[in-house]
C-alpha cells in the first residue's frame, strides 16, 4: 500500500501535547474524537524523551535545563553518534519505555480497538531548527546556530522520527504514519532582526524528513513567511487558522503549487487559548473555517481540491488548558469535521 495516496476530506486529528495524566483517560478521548486519524500523544512538557540518542547533553537538574557540552572530552560522543548514523541503527534513538510510557501505551492501545476507521496514526516529536533555538550551548547561545550541532541536530531528529515511524509499522500494520516535527520558532529567524538563511531553513526542514516513507507534516502556530515550507518537500502544512488564515491566504500563489503536487493544509480551527475557546462554539468557528476557506478560493485555489487536501486541528497543543477544556476542544474539532465532511459529501 502506497502510504500518502489516501487524501484526508476534512479528517480530524490534533497535536501531540496534552494536559491528561491518565494514560486510559487521554486515550479514550483521543480514540472517541479522531478514530481516523489518532496522535500519540505526549503526557509532559519536557523534552527528555526526545533526546536519547543525541550526544553531548546536560542535564542541570538544579537550574533545570538542558544544554550541550561541546567540550574535547566528550569528542567520543560525537564519533559514537555519526557511527550510529551512519549505520542506521534505529534502535540507539529509541523513545524508551522510561522517559515515554505514554508512546509506548498509546501504540498498544491503538493496535487493540483498532476499528475499520483507522486510516493514519500520528506521532510528533521537534523539529531541528525548534529544537536547536530551545537548546543552547554552554555559553548561552542557540545550538542552531554552531555548524556541528545543527547537523546532529538535523540527523538525531531524523532518525528519532524513522525509529517512531518504524515502531508503529510494526504494531499497527496497514496504517499510514503521520510524522509531525513542529517547527513553531520559524518566525525568530525570518523576522527583520532574525538570522535565519532561507535556503538553510528549507534544507534543514528537509533533511529532517529523510528517508522517512510516511506523510511528513509541519506544525507552525506563528505567522511566518510560509513560502519557507510551500518551497520545501513536506507534505503537511499544519497553521493556526483561528488567528492567521489572513495572513496565510497572501500567500496563495505559493500554496496553489503545493497543492498542485500533492501538498495538504492542516487548518488549526480551534482555539487553545482559555478565553477564546470559551466564547466560540462549533457554528461559530464553522463560519470562521469557511471565511479562510474562501480567501483561498477567491484567489484561485480549486475548491475542491483545497477540501479534499485538507486536515482539520485544534490550533496548537492543549497543554496549557484543564483536562475538561481539552477534552471540549477536541470534541468541537470533531464536530467540525463531521460538518465539513458532510457539506462536501465525503463519506464519514
Amino acid at each position: 500500500m502506497k502510504q500518502t495516496d489516501e487524501k484526508p476530506c476534512f479528517t480530524g486529528t490534533m497535536t501531540a501535547i496534552v494536559p491528561y495524566r491518565d494514560m486510559d483517560r487521554a486515550a479514550d478521548i483521543i480514540l472517541e474524537c479522531f478514530p481516523e486519524a489518532p496522535c500519540l500523544p505526549a503526557m509532559t512538557r519536557s523534552i527528555r524523551w526526545m533526546l536519547e540518542g543525541i550526544p553531548c547533553l546536560v542535564m542541570d537538574r538544579e537550574r533545570r535545563i538542558i544544554y550541550f557540552d561541546l567540550s574535547t572530552e566528550r569528542e567520543s560522543e560525537i564519533l559514537e553518534f555519526y557511527d550510529r548514523y551512519e549505520a542506521e541503527d534505529l534502535d540507539y534513538f529509541a523513545t524508551t519505555p522510561d522517559t515515554a510510557p505514554f508512546i509506548h501505551r498509546m501504540i498498544e492501545l491503538i493496535a487493540e480497538r483498532r476499528t475499520d476507521q483507522l486510516k493514519w496514526v500520528g506521532f510528533h516529536t521537534a523539529g531541528p531548527i525548534l529544537l536547536g533555538d530551545t537548546l543552547k550551548q554552554a555559553d548561552g547561545t542557540s545550538s542552531i546556530h554552531n555548524e556541528t550541532l545543527r547537523d546532529v541536530l538535523i540527523k538525531g531528529m531524523n532518525m528519532k522520527a524513522r525509529w517512531l515511524e518504524a515502531r508503529i509499522r510494526s504494531a499497527i500494520p496497514d496504517v499510514q504514519v503521520i510524522a509531525n516535527l513542529p517547527e513553531t520558532t520559524l518566525v525568530t529567524f525570518t523576522s527583520s532582526a532574525g538570522s535565519g538563511s532561507r535556503d538553510d531553513i528549507i534544507e534543514a526542514v528537509n533533511l529532517s524528513f529523510a528517508g522517512l516513507d510516511c506523510i511528513t507534516w509541519v506544525h507552525c502556530c506563528a505567522n511566518i513567511d510560509w513560502s519557507l515550507l510551500t518551497d520545501s518537500n513536506v507534505r503537511v502544512i499544519n497553521f493556526d487558522a483561528y488567528q492567521h488564515a489572513e495572513n496565510f491566504s497572501l500567500y496563495a500563489k505559493g500554496i496553489k503549487t503545493f497543492l498542485a503536487r500533492g501538498g495538504m493544509l492542516g487548518w488549526g480551527i480551534v482555539p487553545v487559548v482559555r478565553e477564546n475557546l470559551e466564547k466560540e462554539t462549533v457554528d461559530s468557528l464553522l463560519k470562521r473555517l469557511e471565511q479562510g476557506i474562501e480567501l483561498l478560493v477567491n484567489q484561485g485555489i480549486d475548491e475542491d481540491l483545497l477540501a479534499r487536501a485538507s486536515w482539520l486541528l485544534p490550533s496548537c497543543e492543549t497543554a496549557l488548558l484543564t483536562p475538561e477544556e481539552s477534552d471540549r476542544a477536541l470534541r468541537m474539532t470533531r464536530d467540525i469535521s463531521i460538518a465539513m465532511k458532510e457539506k462536501y459529501g465525503f463519506r464519514p
